[in-house]
């Protein structure tokens, strides 16, 4: 798995020649775009917690939860590792409940106890550091690819404000550039959007139902499906 320097090397070499935005709008850029990464798909955290013979935990003690953007997906309670048959815990069995002190998971139908475990599965904001970064390896390059439009972006902002009139050749050479650099920010956000599958802004659908309702075109009826129940 890649760190952010190898995200900010990806960046230069698809953006190249000289830049004058500094390395601090590059990260800003990798920030950028692993945030917009963790919309279409989230980084996935499974947490195991002790129980304490109550019904509400915090929402605070959750390592990487988000407050705004991570959800819960799964709660299995009791947690054991030797059944090949997990007890996950129905929508009804529990809730997100809110006091004046926070958010907390609150079980409806069990307490867990002080010898059990409960285990959560929530999303979480990618995160992108000198470490590590969280991005699967299978999307790495893609969102590097939609960093590098980040940062076309930024550079294509850049050039449209410091154009002067006064000096008329360097006006349109930076005019020429900040048209330069948002064509290759569309691009390269193309490039991202084709690996996740975004159409107008959102991902597809993984299925899709559809009404199909038409009469035969010889005239004839349905056999289970007559024109009278339609």
């Amino acid at each position: 798995m890649s760190d952010r320097q190898d995200y900010l090397t990806a960046v230069d070499q698809l953006v190249q020649g000289e830049i004058p935005l500094s390395e601090a709008d590059k990260i800003l850029a990798v920030d950028l775009a692993v945030r917009e990464h963790s919309k279409h798909r989230p980084q996935e955290i499974v947490e195991d917690f002790d129980g304490d013979g109550g019904f509400d935990y915090a929402l605070s003690d959750f390592s990487d939860w988000e407050d705004g953007f991570s959800t819960i997906r799964q709660v299995e309670y009791p947690v054991d590792d030797d059944d090949e048959t997990p007890d996950i815990l129905e929508a009804a069995d529990w809730m997100i409940y809110k006091k004046p002190a926070g958010k907390y998971l609150r079980f409806l139908s069990a307490t867990p106890g002080t010898e059990e475990d409960f285990r959560v599965t929530y999303t979480a904001l990618h995160a992108c550091t000198d470490e590590d970064c969280t991005v699967e390896t299978f999307d790495e390059l893609a969102v590097q690819a939609l960093a590098a439009a980040y940062f076309c972006d930024m550079l294509a902002v850049y050039y449209a404000q410091s154009q002067d009139s006064t000096i008329g050749a360097d006006s349109v050479d930076h005019a020429s550039k900040s048209r330069d650099y948002a064509a290759r920010a569309k691009r390269y956000r193309k490039v991202y959007q084709d690996h996740m599958g975004i159409t107008d802004g959102k991902p597809k659908p993984a299925c899709g139902v559809q009404d199909q309702d038409q009469n035969y075109p010889w005239g004839w009826d349905r056999l289970t499906h007559p024109r009278r129940n339609r």
